[in-house]
Parts: structure tokens; sequence; C-alpha cells
């Protein structure tokens, strides 16, 4: 599988805060010049690279008098405005000597979930690619509330790999990859999982989650972005960014870290705005023979399968689809509003018009609508 990764153009590489900096948040000049460097030379080679690159908050707060990563949000934020000038000034003068443009992006959730942002901003990143221009991207902490945040630089990278439709996405950060759990869960033992094949429903517990002083994400969020990339098809690996040409070993097949394997085909882009980008308005309850058909026989959610809903949604929304004990099964635009599935569930497709006074539809939500997000057991 590693021989696979080899043949990546389209390279996502997030770069997390505790690779980033060292002591109290100072840049690690010494480790920005590597990845720097490397990154170079893999465009050279005619590859595509974006940066998701973390470290703003930790290289600015010092410079507030801080001796670690602050708790409020207005010395979260001022500490972010600080450390991503230096931040980005440190990319532009690197880069620069190899004649490389770079350009800054700042996203919050809202920029990818709003459909009109959402594509404003892929062809922002299309354009700068194409005309070999390095985009780095940060979560826009200075503005970024609660109700808009990312959390971490964990999924806005597996996003960003969702909107340009990457390749691949190489998650560096301080760990050597996803490590084995000693015998009696406590620790780590020094056994790197070398790879992953889908992401089970108990894979976590196969390690254990961590986070810097610095950073926000532990392993975690990291496999909760590799499910995402994942799902849509695409490979992801973590590996350690303090490794000697670590980014250049990756890419020649040679195996560094965990590598994380779809076990799907790339998904097309109107199925990776249904999963992961807009946020769901309601829940349809579905029983056990609705669901088989879907996982297993690859068919529509029919009025027929529906058990109960939650929440209120209209027709085009995108809802999540549950089982009987709430677990995730697909999500998918559906065709009825809220109160008209209410009506018709458990009904015969044929009753539909019956029951509702026309039929324009026969499927709650259309196959080619649906996206199974279901955990493999």
């Amino acid at each position: 599988m590693r021989e696979l990764i080899k043949y990546s153009k389209r390279i996502v590489i997030k770069l997390g805060t505790g690779l980033l900096t060292k002591g109290a948040g100072i840049i690690d000049n010494d480790i920005v010049n590597s990845l720097v460097g490397q990154i170079c030379r893999l465009i050279h080679e005619g590859r595509e690279i974006v940066i998701v690159s973390s470290g703003a908050i930790g290289a600015g707060f010092p410079y507030l008098n801080l001796d670690k990563r602050p708790t409020t949000l207005p010395l979260l934020q001022a500490s972010a405005s600080i450390g991503q000038a230096k931040l980005m000034r440190i990319y532009d003068d690197l880069f620069s000597k190899e004649n490389i443009y770079i350009a800054q992006i700042l996203l919050t959730r809202d920029d990818l979930k709003v459909r009109k942002r959402h594509l404003n901003v892929r062809n922002t990143l299309n354009t700068l690619l194409q005309n070999k221009i390095v985009p780095i991207i940060n979560e826009n902490d200075t503005v970024s509330v609660a109700e808009i945040r990312f959390g971490d630089n964990d999924l806005l990278s597996a996003l960003v790999t969702n909107l340009i439709q990457g390749d691949l996405l190489i998650n560096l950060t301080s760990v050597e990859g996803l490590m084995k759990k000693s015998a009696d869960g406590k620790s780590l033992d020094n056994i790197v999982i070398k790879e992953v094949k889908g992401i089970s429903g108990d894979i976590a517990s196969e390690s254990i989650s961590s986070k810097t002083t610095l950073g926000t994400g532990g392993m975690t969020s990291k496999l909760h972005a590799a499910k995402i990339v994942n799902t849509a098809g695409e490979f992801m690996v973590i590996a350690n960014g303090r490794k000697e040409n670590v980014l250049l070993k990756i890419l020649n097949g040679e195996e560094i870290g965990t590598l994380f394997i779809p076990d799907n085909n790339k998904m097309d882009s109107r199925k990776r705005w249904i999963a992961f980008f807009d946020q769901p308005k309601g829940k349809i309850i579905i029983d056990s023979g609705a669901i088989d058909a879907i996982l297993n026989k690859g068919k529509s959610l029919l009025p027929k399968g529906v058990k109960d809903i939650e929440g209120k949604f209209s027709v085009g929304d995108v809802v999540f689809i549950c089982s009987e004990e709430n677990k995730e099964i697909a999500r998918g635009l559906v065709n009825f509003n809220s109160s008209e599935v209410t009506q018709i569930s458990g009904h015969h497709t044929a009753e539909i018009e019956k029951i509702l006074g026309s039929r324009p539809y026969d499927e709650v939500i259309h196959r080619n609508n649906l996206v199974i997000t279901h955990e493999k057991d």
C-alpha cells in the first residue's frame, strides 16, 4: 500500500503546534527550515502542496508575557493575531529562497459550511495550486468563537483535503504515529501500528489519546480526521515531523508512521458536501431492514423503513440516518420535509399520494443523495 502513495500529486500537509514550537511557544526554526526545504523539493517534483499550519497561538502568547497557552478567548485571539504574522513571515522568507510564493488563508467553519463561501474557497485554492503557489491555511482564531470553530487543525486539514479532493493527507506531529497500548492499558508501548484499513469502532481503544501543552488536538482528533479522509477514498499518514526527511521518505514509500488506508472509492464532490460540510438539520430513525438495504444492498431509503424522526427539516436539507440504537448509519439529502416524513413513515411507497395528496418522489432519500458514514464494528 505504501507504493500507492508514492504517486500522490495533490497533498495536504498538516503541521502541529507541538512540532513547530519549542519551550514556551517559541518557533523551532530548525524544524520549520527542514520541513519547508522538503516541501520545496516536492513542489519542484511537480506535486501540489497545501499546508495547514498550527502554531500561531503558540508563537504569539509569549509576547503577551504569558508562560503557557492562554485559556480565555480574548487572550487566545490576541495571541493568534500576533503569532500568525510572525509565522507567515518565517514561511515567506524560507519559501522565497526557493522562488516559491505562498498565500495565507484563514478559515472559520462557516467558510466551508455555507455553500457559496465553500465554493469560493475551493476555487481560490485550485487557482493558487494551478499557479504553483502554496496556500498556507489556519483556523481564523482571531475571530472564531465556539459556534464557528473547527476545534483543531486535524479536523480542518481533513476537510481541506476533501475540499480540494487531495490524494493524501500527511499529519505531522511530535509522536511516531498511532501507538499500541501497553498490556495494562495505562501507557503506550513503543510499537507503532503501521497500517489501519477502515476506522473501526474500537481502533481508539488500541491507542492512548495525548496532546501537548500547546496544541488542542490529540490522537482522538487525528483518528477522526483519518475517518473523514478515508471515507472520501483518500489516504492519510500520521508521522513524527522531527524525523529526518520525513516527508521525502513518506512519499518514497518508506514505512514511516501510521498509514490509514481507505476502503471506499473516491467520493464525488456532491457526496463530500453531504457527508462532511453541510450541518445536518435533523435525524431519521430507521429499522433493521432499511439498515441492511442501505449498507449491504445499495438501496435508497423508502418510507416503509422509517421508524421516527427528530428535529425539523425542509426538502433538500441534509439529515442524519440512524439506527433505533441511535448509531449513525448515513447522511443524505431528504426529499420530504419533517412533517411529511412523519406522515408517510412506515408506509409503502404506493401510499404516499393518498397520504400527502401527491407523490413527488418514491424515496425519502435517494441512493444518489446518500453517503454511508457507518463505523465498522
